[in-house]
């Protein structure tokens, strides 16, 4: 059988203020007609279909338009990814559910899939949707060798589980598969990617996965084999750089042939609008724009000069009208300066009252005072709260009254 790996579409993510669903569209379509050409029999994603737990309704038709093509080609199962919602994977589940044939699945809790007609043997996926250290806890607490280890125990035995009942679904001649959303101990992160759900926190490891042909990872955005060597399988990568973080990394599909052994190869595909980074001169950026050298590619710059320039944008959209510019720095050696005025000597700091005015009257909110009777208080209260004489705010005939009361109180005869 073959089968088509890919992963981390990030449908809906945004580099600055610069949609990428164009360069996603164009991305999927590549997907597309590779899937097309190759005719797999399964088609997995491993995981982050969408940039958000709730996206746009652009990237949400985006991609399931695009799932409804893959299926349409082969069986297709998308795990969910720490990116996506378990809640939405849900109900585009159930929606998938009530066609027949069958030929989608979003799977949001760790499960095995089984597929009869695949191949001449029975086919088993045991699928591993991203897993926090919480709910990796959760679900391992019916096994007493795990309570109390790491988040890499948990995993584990969850793996362990799954490849058991896989194994029995299959058969001892059948094909077991894994599909996961997770960190593997070993591998490269991207330079761009959140430590948050990459890092040792997070890292799980390979032991038990060499009961399965092959095993398909989303989650790291830099495509690479699975380190160790321990089990068969690659991480896909993201669907285009996502940032300039990923900006050199070849963005591909994993195509997988399973007979009598595994044979993986990779499938670069297009990816949109390139990122490009320049740090040099005007001169380079001038060679490279020359002629809408520049168009259709978003643009990160830093040009070092000596004397400012202050058209340095129009002189790119001039040869490049259609660059797409998410930062350009102008680096001046001579940098205009602004001249310090000349002062008699330092600043007098400011009184409490004149704070207290300046505070009242810019900052303070929901007052109805007027302002300049109640700074007049506080300037008494302050030059007289200490001294004799000074203003005592009222307080002395508020204290006056109270005796009267409390000596009226005292002369009153007793109720019997």
């Amino acid at each position: 059988m073959k089968l088509l790996h890919t992963a981390d579409w990030h449908l809906g993510a945004r580099l600055g203020r610069h949609d990428r669903l164009p360069d996603q569209v164009a991305a999927v379509r590549a997907v597309l007609e590779v899937a097309r050409a190759e005719q797999p029999g399964l088609i997995v994603h491993a995981g982050d279909l969408f940039d958000a737990s709730r996206p746009a309704y652009e990237a949400l038709e985006v991609g399931v338009q695009a799932l409804g093509r893959l299926a349409e080609i082969a069986p297709t199962v998308v795990v969910c990814g720490n990116h996506d919602s378990r809640a939405l994977f849900r109900v585009i589940d159930r929606l998938a559910g009530a066609v027949r044939p069958r030929r989608l699945w979003m799977v949001s809790e760790p499960r095995v899939l089984a597929f009869a007609e695949l191949a001449p043997q029975p086919v088993a996926l045991a699928c591993v949707p991203f897993i926090s250290p919480a709910g990796a806890a959760d679900l391992a607490s019916s096994d007493p060798h795990t309570a109390g280890g790491t988040y890499a125990d948990a995993i584990r035995s969850i793996n362990d589980q799954l490849l058991a009942e896989a194994r029995r679904t299959a058969g001892a001649r059948g094909i077991v598969l894994y599909a996961a959303h997770l960190h593997v101990h070993g591998a490269r992160p991207g330079r761009s990617e959140r430590r948050l759900t990459v890092g040792e926190d997070y890292a799980t490891h390979l032991g038990g996965l060499e009961h399965a042909l092959y095993c398909a990872f989303g989650h790291i955005h830099d495509p690479q084999l699975l380190p160790g060597g321990a089990a068969i399988g690659r991480y896909a990568g993201s669907l285009v750089p996502l940032d300039y973080g990923e900006r050199v990394q070849r963005k591909q599909v994993v195509l997988v042939s399973i007979g009598n052994d595994v044979q993986v190869t990779e499938r670069e595909i297009a990816t949109g609008r390139p990122l490009v980074e320049i740090n040099g001169s005007l001169e380079e950026l001038k060679l490279r724009a020359a002629n809408g050298g520049l168009d259709n590619h978003i643009l990160k710059a830093r040009i070092h000069s000596e004397h400012p320039i202050p058209d340095l944008a129009d002189r790119l959209l001039a040869a490049s009208p259609h660059c797409a510019v998410f930062d350009l720095h102008n680096v001046s050696a001579r940098q205009a300066a602004r001249a310090i005025a000349p002062s008699a000597g330092p600043d007098k700091e400011p009184s409490l009252v004149e704070q207290f005015r300046e505070w009242r009257t810019t900052a303070a909110r929901g007052v109805t005072a007027p302002h300049e009777m109640v700074a007049e208080l506080l300037a008494e209260a302050l030059e007289g709260g200490d001294g004799e004489g000074g203003s005592d705010l009222g307080l002395g005939q508020l204290h006056g009254r109270a005796q009267q009361v409390l000596g009226a109180l005292g002369a009153a005869p007793a109720r019997s």
